[in-house]
């Protein structure tokens, strides 16, 4: 929250309404008296005016309070302690700030009964009041995040949806699907083993396609089997030109990626870069600690696939729709290397 216009206008009205009170409260208890309508109004402008400049620096204080214990005692994680630190900090400041307003208007129009009297009154109705005025500008400080984090949610519930369906999109690739029927049709007749075999890692892998797009996450694991399976199809498309290592810790296997992640990568490799006997295509598959390293030879193709790189957007929008580290990819003349944070599990 900042001291914009209507925030100043609002101290303003705050800084009559606070006069408004004082004087009528003494006038009324016999700590001043008022002899006529035209004092009244005199101490109402000479005590505005300097309310005023009090209020605004009251509001100031207030915020820094506000800002600090935001950052000791976290809302809703520390309310228990954050209540009595921030009653007694803001008693303290509604005290100064009662005491300095009365000492500095004294002395512009003294008063009736004494000076110490009249601190000790006004500095405690300060008090009340600026407890009610950092109430206030907690719920309005509350208000506001509330609305923001609602508008943030509605915009990453929309980015999530439209990621899912490029991501969804992607994998339902007629080029994939053509060429994976290209290839099963020509086993079927000089091999039904495999192409049975061929038959069951297909529909695996649109299997964990479907069930897994909607899912935020899922474990490494999971990710890997469905990688072996891709692989499989992607070794017999190009008649074993395809070697694959994967070697990942026991205690990842149940770390989280997005969906489809891995797939995304080894897609990335594929379309990119050829896939010979002469020169087959090397993937290899490790973790650096907290990161899934997915390394391939780097033989480009001659003729260059188009590609906008949507896959790698996506796989960058989904990491930075759950908060994480992004991935980071390089090239050299030798490899191509993609390196995605695994997420720990709660």
């Amino acid at each position: 929250m900042k001291l914009n216009k209507n925030t100043i206008l609002v101290i303003l009205l705050l800084a009559l309404f606070v006069q408004l009170i004082i004087i009528t409260y003494n006038y009324v208890t016999g700590f001043i008296e008022v002899p006529d309508l035209g004092n009244y109004l005199k101490r109402l402008a000479i005590g505005t005016s300097f309310s005023f400049v009090f209020a605004l620096i009251l509001v100031f204080l207030d915020l820094q309070i506000i800002n600090r214990l935001d950052k000791i005692f976290p809302l809703p994680h520390k309310l228990i302690t954050r209540i009595p630190a921030e009653f007694v900090l803001t008693i303290i400041v509604g005290v100064i700030i009662g005491s300095l307003i009365t000492l500095i208007a004294g002395t512009f129009m003294p008063y009736d009964d004494g000076m110490i009297k009249n601190v000790i009154n006004n500095s405690l109705i300060t008090a009340v009041i600026n407890i009610i005025l950092i109430i206030g500008l907690e719920a309005i400080i509350w208000f506001k995040r509330n609305q923001k984090s609602l508008v943030k949610t509605e915009k990453l519930e929309r980015e999530n949806s439209e990621i899912k369906f490029e991501t969804l999109k992607s994998q339902l690739n007629p080029h994939f699907l053509f060429n994976s029927l290209n290839v099963l049709s020509s086993l079927i007749k000089k091999d039904s083993d495999k192409a049975q075999n061929f038959v069951d890692e297909f529909s695996s892998v649109y299997r964990y396609t479907l069930d897994v797009i909607e899912k935020p996450v899922v474990e490494l694991k999971e990710e890997l089997d469905f990688a072996k399976s891709y692989l499989f199809l992607q070794k017999i498309r190009f008649d074993n030109a395809v070697d694959m290592e994967i070697k990942v810790d026991a205690s990842k296997l149940n770390y989280l990626v997005p969906p489809l992640a891995v797939q995304t990568l080894l897609e990335n490799a594929f379309k990119h870069n050829k896939a010979t006997a002469d020169s087959p295509l090397k993937i290899k598959i490790h973790n650096e600690n907290d990161l899934l390293v997915v390394i391939n030879n780097h033989q480009p193709k001659i003729k260059g696939a188009d590609s906008k790189g949507v896959g790698l957007n996506n796989l960058n929008k989904r990491y930075e729709l759950l908060g994480e580290i992004l991935p980071q990819y390089s090239v050299t003349e030798k490899e191509y290397v993609a390196k995605i944070p695994l997420i720990k599990p709660e």
